[in-house]
């Protein structure tokens, strides 16, 4: 099959001529025999896996809370800023939008539903790990549903042969009840012939929480979205993702934090390396829906540049339904500073030397938040590998 997507469609749109309203995931060719997620490693007792559900089942899963969404959608004055697709077709608004769906539809591809139960707290992360073979394409589908009161966490994990070449799509959608906590960790460290998409939704009712660590470190051509309705009162999101891009890589992204319910909180940093020719387009908006009072955002992005020949495009947006509310944003984009350089040269440190240094530093402040030493491990040896 042949693959021809608009994805990543930015909540507000800018100028056509700058071509960063959305992007296409094009490829030709593809022969996806693959559409099961693996079964999950370290199963807590109070953790229920099933396999094989259905759209219809992963709409059963989200109705109460999309009940209430469309509550608080019908009383918000005309679109409130958002002239993305509506995407009504979607059991979860994603960061990618609903041709993903659409895609996961076609090609009848099964879901695995993680719950944990009501009032479970649960330290001992789940894991799920994709590698993938050379010439391999597959996709996958997971919904984590954390019950009241309930915490999970879920490592997720994709690696490949070295020089294989293939395609791995995955979507990930999470609803956190009230006074629940997801904590979703996902690492990329696929080989630079594959292409790769990464989509998450998520929901968080009263006093829910949903963290997300990324790290994004291979595949050829990346795409990544992440959309969180905070639609409860206290409900908070937190975001902390890596990438680096290195040789003609690509990356694109788009991250959004609708904020519907009182007093929430969202809170988005990115760290990240380009070099050679490399290719990144970031997206990041706070949307403060009518209703919102109360409510903070922040998202900060912090990118080093190590080559002249790179291509940066930070695209950070805040839409304002609502009056009191504190939304702020920033980017720092840039290369080493001759200070840095000086000070490093004096003490010994090449330029190059140098510059990998930073590169270490900066993935390894991102990664170090994982609560697997073993993973920060196997990061840790990609990046030597490929620097």
């Amino acid at each position: 099959m042949d693959l021809k997507m608009k994805v990543n469609h930015l909540p507000a749109l800018t100028y056509r001529f700058l071509k960063s309203n959305d992007s296409e995931i094009d490829a030709k060719d593809l022969y996806i025999e693959n559409t099961n997620t693996p079964e999950p490693e370290n199963v807590p007792e109070s953790v229920t896996v099933k396999s094989g559900m259905s759209e219809d089942d992963v709409r059963g899963i989200f109705a109460e809370v999309n009940k209430k969404i469309e509550a608080k959608k019908a009383n918000l004055p005309g679109p409130n800023g958002d002239t993305a697709p509506l995407n009504d077709s979607q059991t979860v608004r994603t960061g990618m939008g609903a041709e993903i769906d659409n895609l996961f539809k076609e090609m009848n591809a099964g879901v695995m539903v993680v719950t944990a139960d009501e009032g479970c707290k649960v330290s001992e992360a789940l894991h799920i790990k994709y590698s993938l073979k050379n010439g391999e394409c597959a996709l996958g589908s997971q919904v984590i549903h954390a019950k009241k009161n309930s915490e999970i966490t879920v490592i997720m994990e994709y690696d490949s042969e070295q020089d294989a070449k293939g395609f791995l799509g995955i979507q990930t959608r999470l609803l956190a009840e009230e006074g629940a906590t997801i904590n979703l960790i996902k690492v990329q460290m696929l080989s630079e012939g594959i292409m790769h998409f990464d989509d998450i939704g998520s929901v968080c009712d009263d006093r829910a929480s949903i963290n997300t660590i990324n790290m994004q470190l291979g595949a050829g051509k990346t795409w990544g979205g992440n959309r969180t309705t905070l639609l409860g009162d206290n409900s908070t999101f937190d975001n902390h993702t890596g990438y680096l891009c290195r040789n003609k890589q690509s990356y694109d992204m788009n991250y959004v934090a609708d904020q519907m319910g009182k007093k929430t909180e969202s809170n988005m940093i990115f760290r990240g390396v380009l070099l050679d020719e490399a290719v990144k387009t970031f997206r990041g908006t706070l949307d403060f829906k009518a209703g919102s009072a109360g409510s903070v955002g922040d998202e900060q992005e912090d990118t080093l540049l190590l080559s002249p020949d790179v291509v940066n495009r930070t695209i950070p947006v805040i839409l304002c339904g609502e009056e009191d509310v504190d939304g702020r944003h920033g980017a720092s984009i840039g290369q080493l500073g001759d200070d840095t350089l000086f000070y490093m040269e004096s003490r010994g440190i090449d330029e190059e030397a140098a510059k990998k240094l930073m590169i270490r530093a900066r993935m390894e402040s991102i990664a170090r938040m994982i609560p697997d030493e073993a993973i920060i491990v196997r990061i840790q040896q990609f990046i030597r590998t490929i620097l």
